[in-house]
């Protein structure tokens, strides 16, 4: 559908009653820019967040322009994973390294999950039509299978290390990046804490040498977490293959 302008707003002439005089808009609107707004509120805030009046305000539109544009908010939930499925991209990987390989493709998809880890929550807050499944998702599920047996893997071992590598990536997108992203530099010292300092303060008398220690030796950033994460994944391949 073509782009709906929404014109400018006529000037208002000031008054003399202390308001501000209206300052003219426009908007463009699309189906793409309404996808990308969903997308970022659903991205921080949940899916739960979306709907058509918070949109429309978001946008500076009114609901009934965004109807001009889509049939129902369930095209617009379709077409975003649509567009999250579609951006989703594997990097070249080499069988042979692919040690060193696997942190490059968990790395690679970490950090394009990271940047909207709320959608990831899609299968418990929404349902997908039919209308949002995408050719794209099947090759990305082929090129993850296919690396994983050139590695030596059975088709059964690829299946199960593929779900290793989602159960990773979703996990730790949505209860390490996103809380370690959004904290302030104090939050993100502490953030993989067993237990906060303060609580083990509170409580000095309760026996737990083992956590105490664990709070001077726990990962201090969520990279550093990551890739310890990456390297165990890599020693249960290793185990697999009899290495």
């Amino acid at each position: 559908m073509p782009s709906e302008i929404i014109k400018p707003s006529v000037a208002v002439t000031p008054s003399t009653t202390g308001r501000r005089p209206g300052r003219p808009t426009q908007r463009i609107l699309t189906i793409d820019s309404i996808v990308d707004r969903t997308l970022a509120i659903a991205g921080r805030e949940g899916f739960a967040a979306v709907t058509m009046n918070r949109l429309a305000r978001d946008m500076g539109v009114t609901p009934r322009a965004l109807y001009n544009h889509v049939s129902n908010r369930q095209e617009i939930i379709d077409r975003v994973w649509v567009k999250v499925v579609e951006g989703i991209s594997i990097p070249e990987l080499d069988p042979s390294d692919w040690r060193n390989e696997f942190h490059v493709l968990w790395n690679a998809l970490r950090n394009q999950f990271r940047a909207f880890p709320r959608v990831l929550l899609v299968a418990l807050d929404e349902q997908i039509s039919p209308q949002g499944t995408s050719p794209v998702r099947i090759k990305l599920v082929e090129v993850a299978l296919e690396f994983f047996t050139k590695i030596g893997l059975s088709l059964q071992d690829a299946i199960v290390v593929r779900e290793m590598l989602l159960a990773d990536l979703f996990s730790f997108a949505l209860t390490s990046d996103f809380a370690y992203d959004s904290g302030t530099e104090e939050v993100k010292e502490t953030a993989f804490h067993p237990i906060p300092q303060v609580w083990l303060d509170q409580l000095p008398d309760v026996e737990a040498p083992l956590t105490r220690q664990a709070v001077k030796e726990s990962p201090r950033t969520a990279d550093e977490l990551f890739n310890k994460m990456v390297e165990a994944r890599i020693a249960y391949v290793e185990k697999l293959l009899g290495l």
